[in-house]
Formats: structure tokens, C-alpha cells, sequence
């Protein structure tokens, strides 16, 4: 009881914080609206208006930070070895992953691609589809762009890796990146603390680095530095 109320006084500053953020930004977007209602400018001010701030996303908040505080990762010790399935063939795969990545949101995608594609001859890149972050019948999100996507929190392995195969048609994964789906105990997902993102570097089965909490601390510029540092800079 007492490690769980130290754990809950630990990150409470951060869950505040990103309901901070949160609700900074719907009140920009109201305000927006206001603005564009009031100028009668359609574009902006049309369509449904998708609140960040709701139940949903502060159940959602609190349990990635949770899921964050109770993880078993810890720098400089081994890696857990969670039971993942390959994509699309869905073979059962369990091994000590060599380089992870807890996956990547759409606007670092580009960047992504480009470490993988100049570390590839060093690192064996894994890509680990887990749980739906915004599942259309959960917390969703206002659409981003043109990358706006209609998907159901998942009920079976089935549906994850349906999805998953579409990250593959959409995205345009590196072929030297191998797919993975999480299975449906969410066991990576918990090992790794993930929730959203995160990226692990790992070396004879021992976590090297050891990648902040998506999506704030996702921070895949470090995770070049790194590599640089380990292997040398890649030069276009």
C-alpha cells in the first residue's frame, strides 16, 4: 500500500501536467472557433468539435503513466523477453529483441524510416504494434491531417494484426524493419512501460538505452545521437 501511494505522488505532477496541456488546447480551439464563427469563415469553424479533455483521455493518461512507474525495463539489466506475433504471417515469436521500437506516431514516421534505413548494416530494427492508443470507441482525437483513421479499441488478435497490415499499406514500414503485433495480454506493452511509444536499444540481451515515455519524451533525434556515438555518423 505504501509503494502505491508513493508511486501515485510520483506522477501526479506529470498526469497534471498533461491535463494542463490538454486543456490548453481545446481552449484554443474554442477560441478558434469562436473567432471563425464569428468572421462566418466555414473552414475552420465547421465539423464536429473533438475535445482532448474527457473522461476517457484521463483514465487514459493515468494509466500510461501507471504503466510507465510499474515497468519492468530498467537500463543496464536484461531485457524482457515478451511473446509477440509476427505480421502478416502471424507466426508465434518469442526471442530477446535486439532493437526495439514501441512505435512510432505519424508525425515522426519520416524520421523513423531514415534511422532505419542508415543503421540497418548495425542494428536489427523491430517494430512492436500494441494496444490502439485513440480507438474510435474510446478516447479519440481530432483527425490530423489526412492521416485520419477509424479504428476500434481490439477484441481479438485477429483485429490487431488486420490493423497492424495496414500500418504496413499506409506507412510504408523500411523492409529492414520487421512488423510485430502485441499480443492480447498486452505483455510488451507492460514490459516495456510503453502505453504510447518508447524505444529500447538493447545489446547482448541488456537494455543500452533506455527511451523516455511517448508521446512528450519519444525522442528519436537521441536515439541518432546514440547511434552515432556508438557507430558513426551516416553521411547522405
Amino acid at each position: 500500500m505504501g509503494m502505491d501511494l508513493l508511486v501515485t505522488l510520483q506522477i501526479l505532477p506529470g498526469f497534471f501536467s498533461n491535463c494542463l496541456f490538454l486543456a490548453l488546447y481545446d481552449s484554443m480551439v474554442l477560441v478558434k472557433r469562436i473567432v471563425s464563427s464569428l468572421s462566418r469563415s466555414r473552414s475552420a469553424g465547421s465539423g464536429e468539435w473533438r475535445r482532448m479533455l474527457t473522461s476517457a483521455g484521463l483514465r487514459s493518461i493515468w494509466n500510461s503513466f501507471l504503466l510507465d512507474a510499474y515497468k519492468q525495463v530498467k537500463l543496464g539489466c536484461e531485457a524482457p523477453n515478451s511473446k509477440v506475433v509476427k505480421v502478416p504471417d502471424g507466426l508465434q515469436w518469442s526471442s530477446n529483441f535486439n532493437n526495439m521500437t514501441l512505435p512510432p506516431g505519424a508525425r515522426v514516421r519520416n524520421a523513423f524510416r531514415q534511422l532505419v534505413e542508415d543503421f540497418s548494416d548495425v542494428a536489427d530494427f523491430l517494430l512492436v504494434y500494441i494496444d490502439e492508443a485513440h480507438p474510435s470507441d474510446g478516447w479519440v482525437v481530432p483527425p490530423m491531417g489526412a492521416c485520419s483513421f477509424n479504428i476500434r479499441k481490439h477484441q481479438t488478435l485477429e483485429e490487431r494484426l488486420g490493423v497492424a497490415r495496414k500500418l504496413i499499406d499506409h506507412f510504408s514500414l523500411p523492409p529492414q524493419c520487421q512488423l510485430v503485433a502485441d499480443c492480447m495480454d498486452n505483455n510488451a506493452n507492460v514490459a516495456y512501460g510503453v502505453s504510447n511509444e518508447r524505444v529500447c536499444i538493447v545489446q547482448q540481451r541488456k537494455i543500452t538505452y533506455l527511451g523516455g515515455k511517448g508521446p512528450f519524451f519519444y525522442n528519436l533525434k537521441d536515439v541518432r545521437q546514440w547511434l552515432e556515438q556508438s557507430y558513426g555518423k551516416r553521411y547522405k
